[in-house]
């Protein structure tokens, strides 16, 4: 592989939409939305971009609290997490990601499981 994940699916601009229209699909779901009750969305927004663009191989700029410090308290779910992940894959697939690129995304999705729910 000669280009990053990150490159590979456009950069920046190709994060930051998938992120956009992550959030747009997760609030839009009653079973997700109470999670993020009081949250300042422009900054999780913010913190996703940094952390997926870290994980596709592009900058490594995420600076927040690890995963179980951001999600400890909760009280995530197992299908919960698994529902966000399949949100998050299938905008990843609706923006034209190679199959590639959505196994190492699903990799990590698993490997990430045990930090976020509790």
């Amino acid at each position: 592989m000669d280009a990053s994940f990150y490159a590979r699916i456009g950069g920046q601009p190709a994060v930051t939409a998938a992120v956009d229209a992550l959030y747009r699909v997760v609030l839009a779901d009653d079973r997700l939305v109470d999670y993020f009750d009081g949250s300042d969305l422009d900054h999780l927004k913010s913190h996703m971009v940094a952390l997926l663009s870290q994980v596709l191989g592009g900058p490594a700029e995420y600076s927040g609290r690890d995963l179980r410090g951001a999600h400890f308290g909760l009280g995530i779910v197992p299908e919960h997490y698994d529902l966000v992940g399949a949100y998050l894959i299938g905008v990843l697939a609706g923006l034209g990601v190679d199959d590639e690129v959505l196994t190492a995304v699903r990799g990590v999705l698993a490997a990430s499981a045990a930090d976020v729910v509790e």
